[in-house]
């Protein structure tokens, strides 16, 4: 090897190594752009999590220079020495011929065998401190619980002002789970197709939804804000697009949320763009999608005496009790939209509602202040496979709507306006 390509071999081993301190340095430190870390907590149970890995990565980040360097020095140590020639050449050794052997050491053995285990021995201390705190899943106030729903690509919240989650919960909305500030809001989590995952980091770690069973866990934000999750177990085909976001309030701004999302809605005045949309999405979208005061049967032309689209639907598992849904795991549930227009994402928080909401507009304020996102709305509608790919034939996402015309699209559009 001659001494260009042994400079080379030693650069390129520094290259790596600093290589790797920065990326390490920059995960650590800047956080603010990505809003799955889990290095920026602002819940309990997110510090938790912080507080455990943290350390972890300083321990691991020691070891790996230490086992790094000790490679390097060993290298440097024992390479073979150029040859006698003085051309600058490394030596080699022929085929039987063998360099000094080193047979062991046997205080290094024991020492780089008992420091590991003890290492080992005081993480998984730390760790299971950590995994009974984080299983501790008794909200400090129980008074509301919320089921979390998974289902081909979306997310479904059923909230339970009462705690009781064997009643229809008071009201629905989907993507978008809203807490208050400060308070630990018990979850139970389930699936009506799939195994999906929970997972908004800066609040908490994972929990599975998986169909069939239900599964107890807490969320709990220390400050006001928008904290975005993400589907973490492979669901199918939009499991990239299965995202969610939790979005906390001040109490009091949290209790004018829920007191809105109780209210039904109202059906438009008929000869106005909105009514001509409430017409078009009877016909086109009310067989999944549900607006309570809006979508019941008799709005649709059905028989006047059948049930109305109370919250009384939603039964065990979300499953139906009046037809608007399928009892099998294969969903054919969709979104509630009695209040779509107070949410900022929507296509299971794939898509922002509002242009450039997020930074300048309050959470309350998004249906009067922000800018519909007109056109990403307008494409979804028409046309959802192309936008998020889907298996609408087999009920898993939204189908294609493309026998709608512009003007169609748009009377719908103005008619989820309304819908705030």
């Amino acid at each position: 090897m001659s001494k260009r390509l042994k400079a080379l071999v030693w650069l390129t081993s520094l290259l790596i190594t600093a290589g790797t301190v920065v990326l390490i340095v920059v995960s650590i430190v800047v956080t603010d752009d990505h809003p799955l870390s889990t290095l920026s907590p602002v819940g309990r149970q997110g510090r938790d999590i912080a507080e455990l890995i943290n350390p972890i990565f300083i321990v691991a980040g020691v070891v790996f220079f230490l086992v790094q360097g000790a490679v390097l020095a060993l290298w440097w140590r024992y390479r073979v020495a150029g040859s006698d020639s003085g051309d600058g050449e490394f030596g080699y050794y022929d085929d039987d011929e063998f360099p000094e052997q080193t047979h062991g050491n046997n205080r290094l053995e024991i020492a780089w065998t008992i420091v590991p285990t003890v290492l080992l021995a005081v993480i998984s201390v730390f760790t299971l401190v950590a995994l009974f705190a984080l299983d501790d899943v008794k909200a400090s106030d129980e008074d509301v619980v919320v089921t979390v729903i998974g289902q081909q690509w979306w997310w479904e919240y059923q909230y339970h002002l009462d705690g009781n989650t064997d009643s229809p919960p008071d009201f629905v909305t989907a993507n978008e789970l809203v807490i208050p500030v400060g308070v630990d809001i018990a979850l139970d989590i389930k699936s009506r197709d799939v195994i999906h995952s929970f997972w908004i980091p800066k609040l908490n770690g994972k929990r599975d939804a998986v169909p069939g069973r239900s599964h107890d866990w807490v969320i709990q934000a220390d400050e006001p804000g928008r904290f975005r999750g993400q589907c973490t177990e492979f669901c199918g085909l939009s499991h990239g697009y299965m995202k969610m976001v939790a979005v906390a309030l001040p109490t009091a701004e949290f209790a004018q949320w829920r007191d809105n999302q109780i209210t039904p809605a109202d059906i438009p005045q008929e000869g106005t763009p909105a009514g001509d949309g409430w017409a078009t999405f009877s016909q086109q979208c009310a067989n999944c999608h549900v607006i309570n005061g809006v979508t019941s049967a008799a709005n649709r032309g059905g028989d006047p005496d059948s049930a109305p689209d109370g919250w009384d639907i939603y039964g065990e598992f979300n499953g139906p009790s009046a037809g608007t849904y399928t009892d099998e795991l294969v969903a054919g549930a969709a979104p509630n939209l009695t209040h779509l227009m107070t949410r900022g994402t929507f296509a299971g928080s794939a898509f922002d509602l509002y242009l450039n909401a997020g930074d300048h507009v309050p959470y309350l304020n998004l249906a009067d202040q922000a800018t519909l996102n007109r056109s990403e709305l307008e494409a979804w509608i028409y046309n959802a496979p192309e936008r998020k790919p889907a298996d609408a034939d087999d009920l898993r996402g939204m189908p294609a709507r493309t026998g709608l015309s512009p003007e169609d699209i748009d009377d719908v559009v103005a008619f989820l306006s309304t819908l705030d």
